[in-house]
């Protein structure tokens, strides 16, 4: 269940605000389903790299490490799949 709830966030961290805004659209279908995935493997790993530096900080804490590792991980993979973007 824990890791359920990890790859939610990380999967959540992947859509910041605006994200389909901006000086290109986003990717076709396949990509952006890649992109979220990558987010909620992203967040599972890194609360799974952290867990010593985190220990028992709480909820909060882990909660914020692996949105950050989606965003880290989604951000990466989309930056990939942009280079890609001959629009």
């Amino acid at each position: 269940m824990e890791y359920a709830f990890l790859a939610m966030m990380g999967w959540c961290g992947t859509k910041w605000p605006g994200w389909w805004r901006g000086p290109r659209p986003p990717q076709p279908d396949p990509w952006w389903w890649i992109v979220s995935i990558a987010g909620a493997v992203g967040g599972i790993i890194a609360v799974a790299v952290f867990k010593p530096v985190i220990g028992d900080a709480g909820f909060f804490a882990t909660t914020i490490t692996a949105f950050a590792g989606g965003i880290l991980v989604g951000s990466i993979v989309d930056g990939i799949g942009g280079l890609t973007n001959k629009g």
